[in-house]
């Protein structure tokens, strides 16, 4: 999958089953867990960002997805992002990290 596909996903099952697969090795992953939509289920993400010692290029990738959707980026953004975008840049991290 390329960066562009990972950016272009949206939240929901096909989003959360490839972060359940290239996170954390699972490939059925419960229905409830949801961590395109869900912030406490993006924070499970980001604990096994962390670590993995991938934490520098989580945030590239996050200040990545963010910039995909807006001109510039700031702290505020950084704070503010949605779970997809936390589950996208933990995906970008992961493949480009």
């Amino acid at each position: 999958m390329t960066r562009n596909e990972v950016l272009a996903m949206k939240p929901g099952r096909e989003l959360d089953a490839l972060v359940a697969h290239q996170i954390f090795g699972v490939r059925d992953p419960d229905p409830r867990w949801s961590p395109s939509m869900n912030i406490y289920a993006a924070w499970e993400v980001e604990e096994e960002i962390n670590k993995r010692n991938l934490r520098v290029a989580y945030c590239q990738a996050l200040q990545i997805v963010i910039r995909s959707q807006k001109d510039y980026v700031t702290t505020f953004d950084y704070v503010h992002a949605s779970p997809a975008d936390r589950c996208k840049a933990a995906l970008l991290a992961v493949m480009e990290g």
